[in-house]
């Protein structure tokens, strides 16, 4: 496993908090104390747009949700218009069944198409951001652990709300 905490996110984290992770993390002071860090974000590095975070799904505004959904295919965009609603929240089954699909891994080339165009929308050429992202609290599994049942994907809220505006005749009919 790889947990990612650029200094922007450290510094977000409470001094409470920062402490008890470089404890944890055995980064420790000569004297045994925790490494006192500063509290102001760092400024991201060379050729890096500030606001794009790892593992953190995108806000997308309107104008930029009206760009994204020009040009989809349609299956793709009767999926996108699944999270047009309060929430954003879209269950494995509810993607599959729209297009009758029985296998989750087509969902990775949908989940792919709109990542790579919003990615250069954005102009995000460090491949940060996502669109959609997986939620692992809400996986459900068959009872030997081998095979995934059903789970949850999800987008911001703000994009939800851009996508309830943009796709709303659409998400209505849905």
């Amino acid at each position: 496993m790889q947990i990612v905490l650029d200094g922007g996110d450290f510094a977000r984290l409470s001094p409470q908090a920062q402490a008890e992770l470089l404890q944890l993390l055995g980064a420790r002071a000569a004297g045994g104390l925790p490494v006192a860090t500063s509290a102001t974000p760092t400024p991201p590095p060379a050729g890096r747009k500030a606001g794009f975070r790892w593992r953190v799904p995108y806000n997308v505004s309107p104008s930029l949700a009206q760009k994204l959904v020009h040009g989809l295919p349609e299956d793709a965009r009767r999926r996108l218009t699944l999270f047009a609603r309060p929430g954003g929240r879209v269950t494995m089954k509810e993607m599959l069944a729209l297009t009758g699909d029985t296998d989750w891994r087509v969902l990775s080339s949908f989940i792919g198409v709109l990542t790579r165009k919003l990615r250069r929308l954005v102009g995000d050429n460090d491949r940060i951001i996502s669109l959609i992202m997986w939620d692992f609290e809400a996986e459900a599994w068959d009872e030997g652990r081998t095979n995934l049942v059903d789970g949850v994907y999800y987008v911001a809220e703000a994009t939800a709300r851009s996508l309830i505006e943009v796709l709303k005749p659409e998400a209505e009919a849905a």
